[in-house]
């Protein structure tokens, strides 16, 4: 195992647990799938990429497109430097 890879590796369990911290923070859908049907067209909605919630599924999406790309590299630098 060389420096990459524990690096990669770290890198890799923190990224882990930025993703599960976000998910955990975030709330619960509630109305079920009422808001689909009723257009769901209130203040909360309109505002809805502002709140924390919002905030915390960007997160979540940022840090898994990391996780995934972390990954390939730490696979990729095993792969070509033996």
């Amino acid at each position: 195992m060389g420096v990459l890879d524990i690096i990669g590796g770290i890198l890799l369990i923190i990224i882990c647990i930025g993703i599960a911290v976000m998910v955990l923070f975030q709330e619960s859908p509630k109305g079920g799938g009422m808001n689909a049907l009723t257009g769901g067209d209130s203040y909360y909605n309109k505002n809805q990429g502002r709140t924390l919630d919002a905030m915390l599924a960007k997160g979540t999406k940022i840090f898994a497109i990391a996780f995934i790309v972390v990954a390939i590299a730490v696979y990729a630098i095993d792969i070509y430097i033996k």
